[in-house]
C-alpha cells in the first residue's frame, strides 16, 4: 500500500440537496483519475459509492461513502454523503444493538 505525507492527503465531503449530482461528481472524479474506465449511471445502478442493494433500487445514496482518489500524487478522500434530510432520519435512528 502507497504511503502518503501529510501534504498528499485532502478529505473532502460532498454535501447537498438530493439530486445535485454529488455522487454523479464523485464517478467523474473516479474516471478523470485514471481509477475506472467508463462512467457508472444511477440509472443503471453502476456507480462506485451506491454500491448498497437499497441505494441502487431507490437511486439515491443512503449511507455516506468514502472514495479514495489518487491523482497527481495526491490521495483524495471523497466523502459522498446523502442528502441532509436522509442523513438525518438514518442518524436520529436508535442503535440496533447496545455500544
Amino acid at each position: 500500500m502507497k504511503e502518503y505525507t501529510t501534504e498528499q492527503i485532502r478529505n473532502v465531503a460532498l454535501v447537498g440537496h438530493q439530486g445535485c449530482g454529488k455522487t454523479s461528481l464523485v464517478e467523474a472524479l473516479l474516471y478523470n483519475s485514471g481509477a475506472i474506465t467508463r462512467l457508472g449511471r444511477i440509472e443503471d445502478g453502476t456507480t462506485v459509492s451506491d454500491w448498497d442493494d437499497d441505494e441502487r433500487q431507490r437511486q439515491i445514496s443512503v449511507s455516506t461513502s468514502l472514495i479514495p482518489i489518487e491523482f497527481n500524487d495526491v490521495k483524495i478522500n471523497v466523502l459522498d454523503a446523502p442528502d441532509s434530510r436522509t442523513f438525518r432520519v438514518k442518524s436520529a435512528m436508535p442503535s440496533e444493538s447496545p455500544i
